[in-house]
C-alpha cells in the first residue's frame, strides 16, 4: 500500500523497515522519510529485535516496532524562539570543566575550525556567521583569516547578548577559557577578537539578511542553527539555497551541527530539533550546488547528558561551484 501516514514516532536509527504481510501487499517507508521522523526512546536507543507488532487501525497492516506511541508535540519556531530562548541557560552547555554537552561539542568543533581557519585556505574579506545564537567560539579562529566578520541571530535576545560581549558590558558570558584554549590551539598567534557586527537574520526568506543587502561573502559559517529552524528535510534544503545565497561563487560553507537529533533543553523548556543523516546532508549539500571537501562524524560515546538525544556530531567544510 501506498501513500499511508502514520501517527507515531518511529526510531530515528531505524533507517528502515517494512509493513508485515499479514494478507495486504508490503511496502517500504523510505529512508528520507525515516529521517524525518523524531526519536521515539531515550537517546542512543537501539531498535529492538523482534519487539510486539502495533496493529493500526487499517485491517491487515501491523507494523514492526516499539509499542511506545507519543503525543505529537508541534516543531518549535520563530515566535517561540522569541518568547522563551534564554541565552544565559543556553550558554550555561558552554562553560569547561562541567562535563555538558556544550563542552563537548566545543573540544571537537574548535579543532576542526583551527585546522580550517588556519590553513590559509579559506580566507577573504568577508565572514558571515549563519544563526550565531549567542556564542561567539565559531569565530574567533576566523578573525584573521577576514576583514570583517558579520554575526547573525533571529531573535533579539541573542542580540543583546553577542552586544554585551563585543561591548565588554557588565554581565557578559565569560568566553576566557574558550579563547584560552583557542589560542593554545593556533600557538597563541594575534587576533582582533572584536571586529564583528550583528545582524537579524532569518533563514526561511530568500535573502536571510532581508532587508539588509550584502555583497556576496567569502565564506559562511552556521552551527547548530538549520536543525533548529527547520521543521522537515524539505524545508532544511530550501533554507540551505537561501543562505547559499549569501555565498561567492567558489567560497566556502562551513557547517557544523549533530546528528540523529530531536530536541534539546534550555532551561526547562525543550526545543524540536529536525533529525539529520550523513546520506542526507550530503545529497542535500550537492543539489545545492557545494562540492565537499571535508565531511567528519563523531559518534556518541555517552549516555550522561539527557539535555539533548543526538546521536553524533558533524563538521563540514563545503566549496560552492563556480558559476558557468
Amino acid at each position: 500500500m501506498r501513500g499511508l501516514e502514520f501517527g507515531i514516532h518511529c526510531p530515528v536509527w531505524c533507517i528502515r523497515f517494512q509493513l508485515q504481510d499479514q494478507g495486504c501487499n508490503q511496502g517500504e517507508v523510505s529512508k528520507e522519510a525515516a529521517q524525518d521522523a523524531k526519536p521515539w526512546g531515550r537517546k542512543n536507543e537501539k531498535c529492538r529485535e523482534g519487539p510486539p507488532r502495533l496493529t493500526c487501525s487499517l485491517p491487515d497492516i501491523c507494523l514492526p516496532f516499539s509499542t511506545e506511541i507519543l503525543r505529537q508535540e508541534p516543531f518549535t519556531g520563530g515566535d517561540d524562539y522569541q518568547a522563551d530562548f534564554d541565552p544565559k541557560a543556553y550558554l550555561r552547555h558552554y562553560k569547561f570543566g562541567e562535563d555538558t554537552f556544550g563542552e563537548d561539542y566545543l573540544n571537537f568543533s574548535l579543532k576542526h575550525y583551527c585546522k580550517t581557519f588556519t590553513s590559509g585556505v579559506v580566507t577573504g574579506d568577508t565572514l558571515i556567521d549563519i544563526g550565531s545564537g549567542p556564542a561567539i567560539h565559531q569565530l574567533l579562529s576566523a578573525c584573521e583569516s577576514f576583514k570583517e566578520i558579520i554575526a547573525s541571530d533571529y531573535t533579539y535576545r541573542n542580540h543583546q547578548e553577542l552586544e554585551k560581549w563585543l561591548k565588554n558590558e557588565p554581565g557578559a558570558f565569560d568566553w576566557t577559557p574558550v579563547v584560552k584554549y583557542v589560542c593554545e590551539l593556533e600557538g597563541n598567534r594575534y587576533r582582533d577578537w572584536k571586529k564583528q557586527i550583528v545582524l537579524k537574520c532569518d533563514v526561511h526568506k530568500s535573502n536571510p539578511m532581508d532587508p539588509v543587502i550584502l555583497p556576496p561573502a567569502d565564506c559562511l559559517v552556521s552551527s547548530l542553527c538549520l536543525e533548529g529552524a527547520c521543521k522537515d528535510l524539505t524545508t532544511y534544503r530550501i533554507a540551505l539555497k537561501n543562505i547559499s545565497s549569501l555565498l561567492k561563487p567558489g567560497g566556502h560553507l562551513v557547517l557544523s551541527g549533530v546528528l540523529g537529533c530531536s530536541f534539546y533543553m534550555v532551561g526547562p523548556k525543550r526545543f524540536s530539533s529536525l533529525v539529520l543523516g550523513e546520506e542526507f546532508l550530503r545529497e542535500a549539500l550537492s543539489d545545492t550546488g557545494f562540492i565537499i571537501q571535508e565531511f567528519e562524524v563523531l559518534i556518541r560515546d555517552d549516555n550522561t547528558d539527557d539535555s539533548c538525544d543526538f546521536s553524533g556530531k558533524f563538521f563540514i567544510l563545503a566549496r560552492k561551484e563556480e558559476a558557468i
